[in-house]
């Protein structure tokens, strides 16, 4: 099964010139989880399924609490924050960075990676 979060829209500080740092700039992250729903399509049970309000709320207290230079370093320990869960068998983590370029609506990085303590 593939949980997806679709258009989580953030401001926050992200870049390597002084002037970017000046404000909050507009961020979209996506993310696709792989995890096995038998056991939660079975139960019924949210206990027993990917918790997708808790994994948006470490997504937002990360990206909103730490200042990064580049969005390669922050798609990456996006993707960490969210392969703690050891239920999460694979994760793809886009951002994208919203009006860095006239003409150019944004400019994202993609990393996915399998986890391996997903089971």
């Amino acid at each position: 099964m593939i949980v997806k979060i679709k258009n989580l829209k953030l401001k926050t500080i992200l870049g390597v010139y002084d002037w970017e740092k000046l404000f909050d700039r507009e961020i979209v992250i996506n993310v696709e989880m792989e995890t096995d729903f038998v056991k939660a399509a079975r139960s019924d049970n949210l206990s027993d399924a990917i918790d997708y309000d808790i994994i948006t709320s470490k997504i937002k207290n990360l990206v909103t609490k730490k200042k990064f230079k580049l969005i390669e370093k922050m798609t990456q320990e996006v993707l960490e924050v969210i392969l703690e869960d050891n239920r999460i068998k694979k994760c793809k983590v886009e951002i994208d960075k919203v009006g860095v370029v006239e003409g150019v609506e944004s400019f994202s990085v993609t990393i996915e990676k399998n986890n391996p303590n997903g089971h």
